[in-house]
């Protein structure tokens, strides 16, 4: 993957207990230069994701420190980059398919973590990728992984197969066709319970009246 060709999209976070350098920082293909998807795009869905958790993390409603947190379908990797610039001593894993690896392992290194973070292959379409994450991490992100509905019942499969009983689920999307969205929620519930994250537990600029964020755990 060509770098040089790729711009910079940098988000201002509360602070960063390992540098002090109150940023993130990740490369973009925004031209579809490096002929990646659609995944290899910041989106604004990630956007408010990773500021709703500084600002869950800023005031003192969450910490992940000690746990493990999983990012499907990462892209950029900015959302699960942010968790480990709040807060190092969480582990955190970003996932996403084959050519978008290499994106995700640069952009960990220009963001130099203090803490465990790295970058693997897994693609929801194929069921022997999700061996590849062993035990079950406390914390499973997905932002906007549901436009597509023809991958609806691999992610849907993935996060049953992934999720333990004490996993939470954070799911975000922007609305685009409700319908289409509808029809993954119907299937995830058959699995799952989840409610809605209002807007007021959400970061008080960073947030969007067409974006949905929610959490869910495994039903018993």
């Amino acid at each position: 993957m060509d770098f040089d060709k790729l711009i910079e999209y940098e988000l201002e976070i509360s602070s960063r207990t390992d540098t002090g350098n109150n940023s993130v920082r990740v490369l973009q293909d925004t031209a579809g230069s490096t002929r990646t998807g659609v995944g290899s795009t910041v989106w604004d869905a990630g956007i408010v994701v990773a500021k709703y958790l500084d600002w869950q993390v800023s005031q003192g409603k969450m910490d992940l420190r000690g746990k493990t947190v999983l990012e499907l379908g990462a892209g950029t990797g900015l959302v699960g980059i942010t968790v480990s610039c709040l807060q190092p001593e969480t582990t955190v894993l970003l996932s996403d398919k084959k050519e978008l690896v290499p994106l995700l392992e640069h952009n960990i290194t220009l963001n130099e973590p203090q803490g465990t973070v790295s970058a693997i292959c897994l693609d929801w379409c194929i069921p022997e990728h999700r061996e590849r994450i062993t035990g079950a991490p406390d914390l499973i992100i997905v932002s906007d992984g549901i436009w597509a509905k023809e991958l609806h019942s691999h992610l849907a499969d993935t996060l049953a197969r992934l999720a333990g009983d004490n996993t939470s689920v954070l799911l975000a999307y922007e609305t685009r066709n409700f319908e289409k969205e509808a029809q993954f929620m119907a299937l995830w519930s058959n699995r799952f319970r989840f409610h809605d994250i209002k807007p007021t537990d959400q970061h008080p600029v960073m947030q969007s009246e067409d974006i949905f964020l929610f959490s869910g755990s495994l039903k018993n």
